[in-house]
């Protein structure tokens, strides 16, 4: 990593990464940086040394380039923080942060820092990204957790890459998104296993929004809903327990209220009832029936007729 000066360091760091805005805090005649970088298949490995800077990405850059990355920073030497979406992570040797290229970000450099980025395009993560919004500029540390599993891969690959050949490089790339997806996964579901009752009340009634959104959708199930809320099907039940009902009866019970709704109404009264049945997630004619008279007492047909 050959030093070099201030404007061939910020010239760097924005062909590497993304367009980005830098400052020299000291005199930049005195400045000295470097940047490395290795390819890994989607992910762009980089580290990154400095005197003391700030490097910001403004709204203004990211309108003029937004290829929509993540970059998950490993702070190797020295310490930094970086702001995005109204936070603060203050990294110190070992620490863990994300940042998104989409949103502006600061990040300010103690002196003689050095950090090893991963940089990634957001659809590789596969958790929803309302989701992972409100993971930017959060401190991850490196000595517990998955943290102590991502900080030493991240640091000895960006040591010596020269020997790994394409496909290995790109399988290496592939470890270090899975990594920092289950990094974001336990992340978020942290919250959720150290709540009280209240919290679980939040997580009812957005588990109940997701129901109702998704009642068409033949493959929603209760692990379906676990997993789009980051929770094991257990403690999903647990959640609702206090409800009397089960994840599996809710989706029953509210599947089978809009197919009843729906065969009353005069709008659609043409519509032929196993149609009416596979709008709403039942894809088994003979069992909706079953299902509809044990709720309802009579048949889809006789309900049908009894309320044309």
């Amino acid at each position: 990593m050959a030093a070099t000066g201030f404007e061939d360091w910020e010239h760097r760091i924005c062909r590497t990464f993304v367009p980005l805005r830098a400052r020299c805090v000291d005199d930049a005649a005195d400045f000295t940086g470097g940047v490395d970088s290795a390819d890994l298949g989607s992910v762009v490995l980089a580290s990154v040394t400095a005197s003391h800077a700030i490097v910001e990405r403004t709204r203004r850059l990211i309108r003029q380039d937004d290829p929509e990355l993540y970059k998950f920073g490993l702070q190797v030497s020295g310490t930094s923080v970086i702001e995005q979406d109204e936070r603060q992570a203050f990294l110190r040797p070992g620490d863990l942060a994300v940042y998104d290229t989409s949103r502006p970000y600061r990040i300010s450099f103690s002196d003689d820092f050095r950090m090893t980025v991963a940089m990634f395009p957001r659809k590789l993560v596969r958790l929803p990204e309302d989701h992972l919004a409100g993971l930017t500029a959060v401190r991850l540390a490196g000595d517990s957790g998955l943290g102590a599993l991502i900080a030493p891969l991240m640091k000895g690959l960006s040591g010596d890459l020269g020997g790994a050949t394409t496909v290995i490089a790109a399988h290496l790339g592939d470890a270090v998104v899975d990594l920092v997806t289950a990094a974001f996964a336990q992340q978020l579901r942290q919250p959720l296993d150290e709540e009280g009752s209240a919290s679980r009340r939040a997580l009812r009634a957005r588990v109940g929004k997701f129901i109702d959104d998704n009642l068409h959708d033949p493959g929603l199930t209760s692990k379906a809903v676990a997993d789009a809320h980051f929770v094991s099907v257990r403690y999903l039940q647990k959640a609702f327990e206090a409800e009397g009902v089960s994840v599996s009866a809710m989706i029953r019970e509210r599947r089978l209220e809009r197919c009843r709704r729906d065969l009353a109404a005069p709008a659609s009264r043409e519509v032929p009832i196993v149609a009416v049945a596979q709008r709403w997630g039942f894809t088994d004619a003979a069992h909706f029936s079953r299902l509809f008279r044990g709720a309802f007492g009579q048949s889809p047909r006789e309900y049908r007729k009894s309320v044309a």
